[in-house]
Parts: C-alpha cells; structure tokens; sequence
C-alpha cells in the first residue's frame, strides 16, 4: 500500500536535515540563539514561550467554512490612550484585544486563569540584506488576559511588548525565513496534517491567536472616484489557532477584522461589539 503521512513526513524530515550545506549554513546562528535566548530566560527576558498558551474554544481544528466580523474605531481615542500611559499604539490595539478576549471568555465563564498569548507577524525587512518586500517574522507576546485592571493589563501588555520585541530582534532576520525554506512546504504540509490528527492542536496550542497591526494611510484613498471609507484586514487561521484579529488604520479610523470558523466561534460579532466597549473603558481611565 502507499506510504501514511507519518511516513511521509518523517521521510521528508529525513531528507531535510540531510541537505548539508544548507543546514551547515544555519546552524551556527540557530545555535546562537538558542544560546542567547537561555541567557535571556536566566533574567526573564525572553518573549512567551510557544505551547504555553491556554486552551480556548478557538484553539482547535478549523474547517473548511469561514466567519468574519469588523469594527471600527477612533484613531483619536487610541492616541489619547497611548499618550497618557506613554506607550506605542501597538501596546493599545493589543491591551484592546486582551480586554475584548478577556470579555468575551469571562461571558462564558470560559476565561484561563493563565495568561492568553499572541503570535504577532514583525517585518524584517529593514534588517534583512534580502531581496523581495515579503519578508515577516514572528513573536510571542503575553496578553496578560489575567489581569482585571485595564490600566494595570495595558502597561503589563507594554512591558511585555518591549521585552518580546527585544528578543526577537535578537534572533537573526532570515533564520525564520531561511528554516521554513528548508522545509519543502509539501512536507510541512503533511506535517500540519499529522499535528491535527494527533490532537495537539487542541491539547497543547502553540500560540492561541495571531494578533496583526498594519499601518495605513492617513490620506483617502478612491477606488474608480469613491472614497474607500474603511479597510478591513483579514488574516490566516490554521489548526490550534483558530482566530486572526488583523487591524488597519486609515484616514484618522482604525479597522478591525476578526475571522473564525462558526464551528469554533459562532458569535463572532459579539467579539467584534465589545472593541467599542473596551476602547471607551481605555479612555474613561485614561482621564
């Protein structure tokens, strides 16, 4: 009979470490970081940990069917936000997403007592010799979903931020990209497949959401003479990570899209509903 997928992922995985030069190549700078990054857990300065994050209801199995949701906020409040507390918007988007997650999980009494984290895309462009625009990272970022307070969660969410951040720059631009090359993506392909089956997408998520930030423009944008009035960015899901809340900003608003599988989350717009709310909690502390 034909060969199982297990098979043939660890036949690819054979044949991909057996790729000398390339894995010559690599090996020191993924040493060095393993390295930097043991240094760094010593003084509790590394980014979260993957497959630390709690299970949620969105941390399973996707199917094949999609649901969305947006909202649209007020890039004025944001600012105020960021201005009284000293932080980047980014602190804010993500301490509005900890408290719309923390809300909406609380309704369903479905809340972690441990933190929920984020995987965020970062652009490596500008530190990468590269050529192609294409070119992202990742980091994992505690949302500290935990925490009651919103003032409290937004400045732990900031620190965890400068933390996560710096430790990711540690990791060299390309190594990501250059070991995700490595691994030709029909083998990674059966290897998502087998990471399902074997339930430890459910039982142990490597992350519980990706959260993405995109900057805009802050001139209007006309598609055949119309005003574009709103963007509303939607990213990937994947097996054990079943919700992308992607923002823009655009024209003085920032656009938030959430996408699920109606399996996973079926009152998605619930989600989308509470932004409001919590950016007008940011706000009301913010004095």
């Amino acid at each position: 009979g034909g060969a199982s997928e297990l098979e043939i992922a660890v036949g690819g995985a054979v044949k991909f470490v057996t790729r000398p030069l390339k894995l010559v190549n690599m090996l020191p700078a993924t040493v060095s970081t393993v390295v930097d990054t043991a240094r760094r857990a010593t003084k509790g300065l590394t980014m979260a940990a993957p497959f630390a994050a709690p299970k949620t209801a969105f941390n399973a199995n996707v199917t094949g069917h999609r649901n969305i949701s947006f909202a649209e906020l007020d890039l004025a409040d944001i600012k105020t936000v960021k201005d009284h507390f000293g932080v980047k918007v980014n602190d804010v988007v993500l301490a509005l997403v900890s408290g719309v997650l923390r809300r909406f999980l609380l309704d369903r009494d479905e809340l972690p007592e441990s933190s929920l984290v984020a995987m965020i895309p970062v652009s490596v462009h500008d530190k990468s010799d590269r050529p192609g625009r294409n070119q992202v990272s990742g980091m994992f970022s505690a949302l500290h979903t935990n925490i009651e307070d919103p003032a409290e969660r937004l400045m732990a969410i900031a620190s965890a931020n400068s933390v996560a951040k710096q430790h990711s720059s540690a990791i060299g631009a390309t190594l990501l990209q250059d070991w995700t090359q490595f691994a030709a993506p029909a083998v990674f392909g059966v290897a998502m497949r087998v990471y399902a089956r074997s339930k430890l997408s459910a039982a142990a998520p490597v992350h519980n959401l990706v959260v993405s930030n995109v900057p805009g423009p802050q001139v209007p944008l006309y598609l055949l003479g119309c005003e574009v009035k709103a963007m509303y960015p939607l990213g990937p899901i994947f097996h054990g990570s079943g919700l992308n809340i992607t923002v823009m900003s655009l024209t003085g608003k920032l656009d938030v899209g959430l996408i699920s599988c109606p399996e996973l989350l079926p009152d998605l717009w619930e989600m989308a509903d509470d932004f409001a709310v919590e950016l007008a909690e940011l706000v009301a502390v913010s004095g």
